[in-house]
């Protein structure tokens, strides 16, 4: 898509604006200057789903939406909005493609608007997910009846990238450092293992765990001179030489073993002292279900793949895009594991593979 200059500077301050803090509503309160220059509208609203409980929300709106968010659990069942992006995540939708007119104008949040002086004529709305247990999005109000432009839409496709990181960024480190200076609070966190890098990628600091992870997951021909992976720091410097910190998936490595992985997000801090750290988040997470050996003998080296996959409870959509395999490919894939495993789900897949591994444990 190209942009004009206008569209060029708001878009570049918009991204500058998302990258400046870890709190949303911090973030909010900085974006909304370029957010509402480039997508004309009166109101915004952050909503991220709280651990474990999908359709609970937290919310982060703008002054005027206050009210209307605090009652948004007794209108959510009619929620045209929440019912269309949960269904095709970091897709934008604007009002005309969720549902007809006369059907928004008889909806309770659009009367509830009206009854709380912020009157909606028009949304436009992304569901925001990285795939890892919760999900956000990001919706714009318009009180004035002019319908967002599909213009409009594709601008705010394009920055749906760094909107997803935003809220996974704020989920991630939100609060973690905020009655402490960064980056030493970090080393006060439960939870939460660190390794803090310059932009030049120095290191700053790391937290208790990190040394002994290394050493468990990576042999002293893999790390480099700073004593840090080789793969780690060909991936910062060549974030570091992206204009826009790269694509979706581009800012996070993970490596597998037969019951556990581990994985790494980069994540470029706010500016600080006149320079950008870089934060790596380090997560080791064991597998619930280990891959039965019996389907090893069954399956092709590609249909392993997959599986484990699914028994780290990571969605079809995320698996292909790891594998870099197309859509139809992957649906081939897993008619063909279907059929060598006696399964027709995913729910089954799951319970045959617990069921087989504890019989090859006995």
């Amino acid at each position: 898509m190209n942009l004009d200059s206008r569209e060029r500077a708001l878009t570049f301050e918009l991204k500058e604006a998302l990258a400046s803090s870890h709190e949303l509503p911090v973030v909010l309160s900085q974006m909304q200057g370029a957010l509402f220059q480039l997508f004309p509208a009166e109101h915004a609203a952050w909503c991220v789903s709280r651990w474990g409980r999908p359709s609970e929300y937290e919310w982060v709106g703008t002054d005027r939406l206050t009210a209307f968010l605090a009652r948004y659990r007794e209108m959510a069942g009619e929620d045209f909005v929440r019912g269309t992006v949960a269904h095709l995540p970091n897709v934008v939708f604007r009002d005309s493609e969720m549902v007809p007119r006369e059907v928004l104008r008889r909806s309770r949040p659009y009367w509830l608007c009206r009854e709380l002086h912020t009157p909606v004529e028009h949304v436009m709305s992304v569901r925001l997910d990285m795939r890892q247990g919760w999900h956000g999005g990001l919706t714009l109000y318009r009180e004035e009846l002019r319908p967002f432009s599909e213009r409009e839409r594709a601008l705010l496709q394009g920055l749906t990238p760094f909107l997803a990181r935003t809220v996974r960024n704020c989920r991630m480190l939100g609060g973690l450092v905020r009655d402490r200076p960064f980056p030493k609070a970090l080393l006060h966190q439960r939870g939460v293992e660190c390794l803090v890098l310059t932009p030049a990628l120095a290191e700053v600091l790391r937290t208790d765990r990190v040394t002994a992870w290394l050493e468990a997951w990576f042999s002293p021909s893999e790390l480099g001179s700073s004593g840090l992976p080789a793969e780690w720091m060909e991936r910062l410097a060549w974030l570091g030489r992206l204009e826009e910190d790269g694509g979706a998936g581009a800012d996070s490595w993970e490596r597998a073993r037969e019951d556990r992985s581990l994985r790494v997000t980069f994540i470029r801090m706010p500016g600080q002292d006149g320079q950008r750290l870089w934060t790596l988040v380090l997560e080791e997470r064991l597998y619930p279900i280990p891959m039965p050996e019996a389907w090893r003998l069954l399956l092709t080296r590609r249909e392993v793949e997959i599986v484990g996959y699914v028994l780290r409870n990571w969605f079809y959509e995320s698996i292909a895009a790891r594998l870099e395999i197309e859509e139809n490919t992957m649906d081939t894939h897993l008619k063909n594991i279907r059929r060598k495993l006696g399964v027709q789900t995913r729910s089954q897949l799951l319970y045959q593979a617990a069921l087989v591994s504890q019989q090859e444990r006995q």
